[in-house]
């Protein structure tokens, strides 16, 4: 059972094990703390903001420090030393088992209405339990070039992971050959076959699970050391490598992230690229949309023709520390509700509610103002006012197929392993002793037992 007080309770008005009279009404602004600054502009702070006007409650930000690591850490530290007077916490999706565990955050209760996404439920569920509600997803989209796609025979993306292989490699070497023959081939114009996130922080964690789903891995199993699993992670980051020898990735993206990957696509020094829609509009700010480039679910995988993203995205939880969970608990509920995520995904946001996706004249109403959709962090705007994005329909089937990272409290423990091992082998030559080793040590960080060897290690040795 998760390590939280058992005297929470899961109703707008928990207050908390004190016998006697009830307290009074909740004191004071509801904290809300974020990764994301919502202090300025942009449709989350639109809609904490409309929130404050009809309820009359008002809400403090806090915002944390930019890096996951730093968020994680503080909103963790701070839970658990009980002085915290954070009452909402904006937690990336992979945290849930690790807050939950940790008793930094309450439950929700046992259900969510049947109107949320499977997929993304699965975010905020852990041990039987709903620990929050999730507020915005993400799911990773394959961008490709379409001119360039057209112009060489093709005029629809490859539809699994084999068939990109060949094409990136067929395509973009008769475009170099091209550039060349017209005397215009130089190092910046040079066309690869594809980018993608691969430096060592969480990109590359999420691109080695996307990899070893494609190669028949299961996203609801617990152990990498067991069955098919092992194979399918070796044959992933196998399969990244191969992409990288034979130069369809150029070396480059070893040092890659969302935002460098896309310059580069964007530059036209990528045929196709992975990446996340809150990207689109950037791109869209260089090359046309729908003419010049394009976005498709991730390729399938050729064993059954599952298409599988990993879930990205955010969900908001009631810090088990709150002094005013009933006012926490009914921002969030304004925060996620039918009308707050359709005005979310008209933003640039990928909402987490099915209604939100049906067509305009079916979908929730929007109750704020139209406005231009927000992108990345930079608070630029992307070019669709009051409507949704034109990757919309891509989207809402990708987060329909996406799957959560495993959920484990030794999670970032884990991230970390496959962050290290898989950058090794990458920048290895030869061998497969690393990527052996792999899912064993990628085993022992889920379950906790590498922290505990490292632990008695000291002591061991004498």
């Amino acid at each position: 059972m998760p390590t939280v007080l058992l005297c929470l309770t899961l109703t707008a008005a928990a207050t908390g094990c004190t016998s006697g009279p009830q307290p009074g009404p909740e004191k004071g602004p509801i904290v809300l703390a974020t990764g994301s600054d919502l202090s300025s502009t942009g449709v989350r702070q639109a809609l904490i903001r409309a929130f404050e006007k009809r309820t009359g409650r008002s809400v403090r930000i806090v915002k944390l420090p930019d890096t996951a690591d730093g968020q994680r850490s503080q909103l963790l530290a701070a839970g658990q030393s009980g002085n915290s007077d954070y009452d909402v916490l904006n937690l990336d999706v992979a945290w849930t088992a690790e807050f939950a565990e940790a008793g930094v955050i309450r439950p929700w209760g046992t259900s969510l209405d049947g109107d949320f996404l499977d997929s993304v439920v699965k975010t905020v569920s852990y041990d039987g339990q709903i620990w929050g509600v999730p507020f915005n997803s993400d799911a990773g989209l394959l961008y490709y070039r379409k001119d360039i796609l057209h112009d060489y025979g093709y005029d629809e993306p490859p539809s699994n992971w084999g068939a990109l292989k060949n094409m990136a490699g067929q395509v973009a070497d008769a475009y170099n050959r091209k550039l060349a023959h017209d005397g215009k081939a130089t190092t910046n114009r040079k066309m690869y076959g594809m980018v993608a996130q691969l430096r060592p922080y969480e990109g590359l964690t999420v691109n080695t699970l996307e990899s070893a789903w494609a190669m028949g891995g299961d996203p609801d199993a617990t152990s990498f050391t067991q069955g098919e699993q092992i194979g399918a992670l070796q044959l992933g980051v196998a399969e990244i490598k191969d992409r990288l020898d034979s130069m369809i990735m150029p070396h480059e993206t070893m040092s890659m992230d969302e935002t460098e990957s896309r310059r580069w696509f964007a530059d036209g020094r990528a045929l196709f690229m992975r990446n996340w829609p809150v990207e689109y509009a950037s791109v869209a700010e260089k090359l046309t949309p729908g003419t010049q480039f394009d976005v498709a679910e991730l390729p399938a995988r050729p064993t059954d023709g599952k298409r599988m993203s990993v879930l990205g995205g955010q969900n908001l939880a009631i810090s088990a520390g709150s002094k005013r969970p009933a006012g926490a608990r009914a921002l969030i509920e304004a925060l996620t509700g039918p009308g707050s995520e359709r005005c979310l995904l008209e933003r640039g946001f990928a909402a987490t509610r099915d209604s939100a996706y049906r067509e305009a004249a079916k979908a929730p109403h929007c109750p704020l103002p139209p406005e231009r959709a927000e992108h990345g962090s930079t608070g630029q705007r992307a070019p669709w006012p009051g409507q949704e994005p034109p990757y919309t329909r891509t989207l809402y089937a990708a987060l329909r197929a996406a799957e959560p990272r495993p959920r484990s409290t030794h999670y970032q423990t884990f991230s970390k392993v496959v962050q290290i091992r898989v950058s090794e082998y990458l920048n290895s030559r030869g061998g497969t002793a690393i990527a052996d080793a792999l899912a064993r040590e990628a085993d022992e960080a889920l379950t906790g037992r590498g922290e505990q060897q490292r632990t008695r290690r000291p002591a061991d040795n004498g």
